[in-house]
């Protein structure tokens, strides 16, 4: 494991000064689902699905790349072989995530009743799915992971009236592009305004959603440390819109390949772009 980890090419030490680990629940226990998520402003559930469904979905996906993208062709595992073949920009039309989210395969996946089910227990009342399901894929060596966020800031609609299931497609350790949560920021509903006065670092000044894409000084900025673990195939976690989050870049050859399926109360507002298959350049 490297001692110092990055996150848009800006380090940040991997120690427990800035790193603690998310807790974990039950995924039987649908009922203590909502009040860990109250609590915490996520859930981490280990095994909440078949590991041999999640390796079959990445398979598929990176099998559209050729198997020279993978070591040894194992689109399975999914180690990068350092070629990438000559294709438009990830998401965009053209590219195989624009193409895997439009077909059955993935459909099929996102549809599978565990996801309805933990977001109805997170709201107490029934859910519906976002049609919108991003698919996100990076690659080591190339800048691209998610900067310090709220998922509130990108959507129209009321917050509490929608929930994230992150899903890793494959293992996903913490130097491959995990997911990190900013301890109990779900709680302060001051401190991204707070972060912008104090001229929080960007590397997108043409963006002003994303907070900073320096996690080392949020975290320094808040003393709250960022949460994360070493993911396996078939673990999720269930997260607020409230909560800042961030990821990782992929520093080992293990890629990491994702997707955010997203469901809102049944009869809630919804944001007109959640009525559409994702693509990269569909603003959100």
């Amino acid at each position: 494991m490297t001692a110092t980890l990055t996150s848009n090419s800006s380090p940040i030490p991997y120690t427990s000064q800035y790193f603690g680990a998310l807790r974990e629940t039950n995924p039987s226990a649908l009922e203590d689902i909502r009040a860990r998520y109250h609590d915490d402003g996520y859930v981490l559930l280990r095994g909440a699905l078949p590991a041999e469904t999640v390796w079959d979905i990445r398979a598929a996906y990176l099998g559209l790349f050729g198997p020279e993208m993978c070591k040894d062709g194992d689109m399975r595992r999914g180690e990068f072989a350092g070629t990438m073949p000559a294709l438009p920009n990830h998401g965009l039309k053209g590219h195989p995530a624009h193409d895997f989210v439009r077909g059955e395969v993935f459909r099929g996946f996102t549809s599978l009743p565990v996801f309805r089910e933990i977001a109805e227990a997170v709201f107490g009342e029934e859910a519906e799915k976002v049609r919108r399901t991003p698919l996100r894929h990076f690659i080591p060596g190339r800048k691209g992971a998610s900067r310090a966020h709220l998922d509130k800031t990108y959507i129209e609609g009321v917050a509490a009236d929608l929930v994230t299931i992150w899903v890793p497609l494959g293992d996903c350790p913490v130097e491959a592009g995990a997911l990190l949560y900013l301890d109990g920021s779900h709680k302060d509903p001051g401190l991204e305004a707070e972060m912008r006065k104090h001229d929080a670092p960007t590397d997108r000044t043409h963006d002003a959603r994303p907070i900073t894409h320096d996690l080392k000084w949020l975290s320094d900025q808040t003393g709250r440390r960022w949460l994360t673990t070493h993911f396996k195939a078939g673990d999720i976690v269930i997260h607020s819109p409230s909560i800042v989050h961030a990821s990782t870049d992929t520093q080992i050859d293990m890629m990491r390949v994702s997707t955010d399926i997203r469901f809102k109360r049944k009869g809630a507002a919804s944001d007109p772009r959640w009525h559409a298959d994702w693509s990269a350049d569909d603003g959100y």
